[in-house]
């Protein structure tokens, strides 16, 4: 598997990927239920927009009958430039096998290189599983008034607890910042 940033030549990856997502993944992703994704949303994840918005994907080499594992994407916010948006989609198939957790780390050190500090995101009710992840990350959690919960993260490894989920998290920022320390000096 390789995890890489999101590139403009993506964009039919993500075509085949939004549609192989089944309609409860779709739902708890985007809030509605759909068949595809709008390509207004493909070209703001694969465009640049340099210090804005980041997406990172992974991806297995050499294998086109699968588009993709997972991706993860921050937007700044216009209001606060240290915090920003965050959203995954993980593929039905490697659900529950960590590649929330890589995503979230990588974003989360390309984040933290431009400057935000938090990361907020917004789930259904009934998204158990994302309830429970963010929760197990030390989030805050703020019911809204139109329903779902807005839950925001602190980009402070000091701050998340001692639960797996947060030691798991602790270990991929650790190899990720190693990888780039290896390739930052051969």
């Amino acid at each position: 598997m390789l995890l890489r940033p999101l590139l403009p030549d993506d964009r039919e990856r993500i075509i085949d990927a939004f549609k192989r997502l089944s309609p409860e993944s779709t739902y708890f992703r985007f809030w509605t239920s759909f068949r595809g994704a709008n390509p207004t949303f493909i070209d703001r994840l694969c465009a640049e927009d340099q210090g804005q918005h980041a997406s990172w994907i992974i991806v297995i080499e050499d294998n086109d009958d699968v588009p993709g594992v997972g991706g993860g994407s921050f937007w700044r916010s216009a209001e606060n430039a240290e915090m920003a948006e965050v959203s995954f989609t993980v593929a039905d198939e490697f659900q529950g096998q960590g590649a929330g957790t890589l995503l979230l780390a990588a974003i989360w050190e390309h984040a933290y290189a431009i400057g935000i500090r938090q990361f907020v995101g917004h789930v259904l009710d009934d998204n158990y599983v994302m309830l429970t992840w963010w929760s197990s990350l030390g989030a805050a959690h703020v019911r809204q008034p139109h329903g779902g919960w807005e839950l925001t993260l602190t980009l402070d490894e000091s701050l998340l607890p001692d639960t797996s989920a947060a030691n798991s998290l602790r270990q991929r920022l650790a190899a990720i910042r190693a990888a780039d320390s290896e390739q930052s000096h051969p």
